[in-house]
């Protein structure tokens, strides 16, 4: 009964559209059974209490032509960068551009589909990683982000590029494709987290 509450707790978060460019506002309930509710929108049930609640706006990534993707930036987030991509065998840099592209390192970050925090998890990817409540937590987001991206690196051998491709555009794209699909928000992507890499190698 728990998780079937947290699970309709997720999914209030991304009923509403992320198309309005105005500031969004994130409320945490407390449910009549202890549990946690995130939402968009203000509950009036009875018996759910208001525990915090703060204003972010979904995340835009700049264009091509934006100079901030391409300049490394010094992360209050590169201590656990590192530590959890060691913890996985993986190389800070490339996580750490990841996360520069994904978020540029706002854990309040929201895409207009629904990817939450750092490493832009949608939902059903987050829930595999037992990330299923709490997405706007750093730690837990960059762990379970961590966590797929080595998966991702496993299943192609540990191929960046192919890799990249299945965490923006997902698998069944890189397997319909058989490589790198031929979406230009996703060879964009592939371009502007490869360069970041190559400038944070220089710097971790």
């Amino acid at each position: 009964m728990l998780s079937r509450i947290l699970t309709i707790a997720i999914f209030t978060l991304f009923s509403y559209s992320f198309n309005n460019t105005a500031d969004a506002a994130i409320y945490v309930y407390e449910a009549p059974n202890g549990s946690k509710v995130i939402t968009d929108s203000r509950i009036k049930k009875p018996g759910y209490k208001l525990k915090k609640s703060y204003a972010t706006k979904p995340y835009r990534s700049g264009g091509q032509s934006s100079p901030y993707h391409f300049k490394t930036v010094k992360s209050k987030y590169d201590a656990l960068i590192v530590n959890t991509a060691l913890k996985y065998d993986l190389e800070p840099s490339f996580i750490k551009a990841v996360i520069h592209v994904e978020s540029a390192f706002d854990k309040f970050a929201l895409s207009h589909a629904g990817a939450m925090g750092l490493m832009q998890l949608m939902p059903a990817t987050a829930s595999s990683y037992q990330l299923k409540q709490d997405h706007f937590n750093p730690n837990r987001n960059v762990e379970a982000g961590v966590q797929h991206i080595k998966d991702l690196m496993e299943r192609y051998g540990s191929d960046k590029r192919l890799s990249l491709a299945a965490y923006n555009a997902g698998a069944g794209a890189v397997s319909k494709y058989k490589g790198v699909p031929p979406y230009e928000e996703t060879q964009d992507y592939i371009k502007k987290v490869m360069r970041l890499y190559k400038l944070y190698k220089k710097e971790i």
